[in-house]
């Protein structure tokens, strides 16, 4: 089981990209890979996660190598894994049936999903269910996500299953080359008995 350690409040929407990448030091990043793979697929390029928490909301970091992030998406609660590069989180609390499912993209339009339990339709939440923010480099771009508790229905010291996952998009007809955190042996996303056990640090 990892740990998503307590950091100490701060304004992540006007933080410096310094101060947001200190909050999360303490935190084991979790690696992208293509476990169905023996391996990689040519073109895969890694990524890695890693999760913290203030007290309030989880915090998800995402640092993604690709020289070329781009989506179509241009709202919310678009189909943003036909549409170009995302950043997939999925979150289900220990005891629950229920899970969730936040996307985030190159230009920071955002995926809010709640599932009953696994099978069940989506449910769309609101826009603004959770907050993100993004940044690129020449070689990488970056998400956060800051996810409220009572959205999930967790507080520090809760367990949850959580699993990070990344659709690396290319604008020419090639199909995406998925990854994930999780040790799934098929590249299907929605199985969160493979989701990897996490505990929010008191």
């Amino acid at each position: 089981m990892k740990q998503a350690p307590r950091t100490a409040a701060l304004p992540l929407q006007s933080a410096t990209v310094l101060e947001i990448q200190a909050l999360f030091a303490a935190s084991e990043p979790f690696e992208l890979r293509q476990h169905w793979l023996p391996s990689p697929e040519p073109g895969f390029q890694p990524a890695r996660a890693r999760a913290a928490h203030d007290g309030t909301g989880l915090l998800v970091l995402a640092e993604l190598q690709d020289a070329d992030p781009f989506t179509l998406s241009d709202g919310p609660n678009q189909k943003t894994w036909e549409l170009g590069d995302v950043f997939e989180i999925f979150l289900q609390p220990t005891g629950s049936e229920t899970y969730f499912e936040f996307h985030t993209t190159p230009a920071n339009t955002r995926c809010q999903f709640r599932f009953a339990k696994p099978g069940a339709p989506l449910e769309p939440l609101p826009d603004g269910t959770f907050a993100s923010r993004v940044w690129k480099t020449k070689t990488h771009w970056h998400a956060l996500a800051e996810i409220p508790f009572p959205i999930l229905g967790l507080r520090p010291g809760a367990t949850l299953r959580a699993s990070f996952s990344r659709y690396d998009a290319f604008r020419h007809g090639r199909p995406p080359i998925l990854s994930s955190t999780s040790p799934h042996p098929v590249p299907k996303f929605h199985r969160p008995a493979e989701w990897l056990p996490v505990r929010l640090g008191e």
